[in-house]
């Protein structure tokens, strides 16, 4: 588990973002949109839960290379290289 993430479910993160770092590990990047559906959050609730993981270097943002008007939320690098 990369250090961002211990280190942030160690600070007791709300239930949504543990539910949002779960649907991203299962199925890998994700608009907020398809999180949204996967995880049946209010939109608000994910938008809230991403911003606070982006900011904790949990999750990273990145363009949507098929189509550049959306952007994909990731679970950082460092996260992925230590499963």
């Amino acid at each position: 588990m990369g250090g961002n993430v211990k280190w942030f479910r160690s600070h007791k993160e709300p239930p949504s973002a543990s539910k949002i770092i779960r649907v991203i590990e299962n199925n890998g990047p994700m608009t907020s949109k398809e999180i949204v559906k996967n995880t049946n959050l209010a939109p608000r609730t994910v938008r809230y839960a991403l911003k606070r993981l982006v900011a904790e270097g949990v999750v990273a943002r990145v363009p949507n290379l098929t189509d550049l008007r959306q952007t994909l939320f990731m679970l950082h690098v460092e996260r992925r290289m230590n499963r």
